[in-house]
């Protein structure tokens, strides 16, 4: 790790103490980064979610191991790029990664940073190329479309953004950040969705959230029912249950 980067993650962890458990010392846990587009490897994740979720169907397991992931490595550039003016690069080629004791992807250390002043077209391309060889062999490992997982990476931008502006005093700002990279990564060849977003008032507050375009499919494993947030849920329904996060 070069200096730079090492300030650009120091200066984003006091803003954002969420990043430190991504972007610390793994130990022994840690594997090449690369290791994310190996089909075997994430048959391996897909089973593993499969033992823990009692799902038994490979479109759920990795489906809720992409939600996870993609909140990773896209979450981390986000932060480091809103708190510093800096991206932490999310190419893999060069990166560190590692599991958590749940079989999710914990974090990924990269090994420098690029400045995103001038723009996010770099911080796209590079997005996109680390991002479109995991979706392509997740979703043939799982049995997803390649939109569903886009769709969930669209998702995961928009509310990494939002927890980074939040964390800099403007939630707003996130949601614009989101959107420029996005537009970025279809100049980059992308296809995916939009981020969209709704302002949700309780009282005299309103909040920014996401509205989602993916559904987790958390709702398919034994147990759990649908995220407050789900866009499956009725309309009014997921307004009233963001309503009652809104401080």
């Amino acid at each position: 790790m070069d200096e730079q980067l090492r300030r650009v993650y120091e200066a984003t962890v006091r803003r954002v103490p969420m990043i430190a458990d991504q972007i610390g010392d793994p130990g022994d846990s840690s594997f090449p980064a690369d290791r994310l587009t190996d089909p075997g490897w994430l048959a391996d994740r897909i089973a593993d979610t499969a033992r823990r979720w009692g799902s038994g169907d490979p479109r759920v397991d990795g489906t809720l191991w992409w939600y996870a992931a993609s909140s990773t490595l896209t979450g981390i550039p986000i932060a480091t790029a809103l708190v510093t003016g800096f991206a932490a690069r999310p190419r893999l080629g060069d990166a560190v990664a590692f599991l958590r004791g749940d079989g999710s992807l914990g974090g990924l250390t990269a090994s420098s940073a690029l400045p995103v002043a001038e723009g996010l077209s770099v911080l796209a391309s590079e997005m996109a190329g680390a991002l479109t060889p995991i979706i392509d062999a997740l979703a043939a490992a799982a049995g997803v479309r390649q939109a569903a997982m886009w769709a969930i990476a669209t998702d995961s931008i928009a509310n990494r953004a939002l927890d980074a502006g939040a964390a800099c005093g403007d939630r707003v700002r996130g949601s614009v950040f989101a959107r420029e990279l996005v537009d970025a990564l279809h100049r980059a060849g992308v296809v995916m969705p939009d981020p969209r977003f709704v302002d949700v008032r309780a009282g005299a507050v309103s909040r920014r959230f996401t509205q989602r375009a993916s559904c987790c499919l958390i709702y398919e494993t034994p147990g759990p029912d649908k995220c407050v947030s789900c866009p499956r849920r009725p309309a009014d329904d997921r307004l009233r249950g963001l309503a009652a996060l809104v401080t």
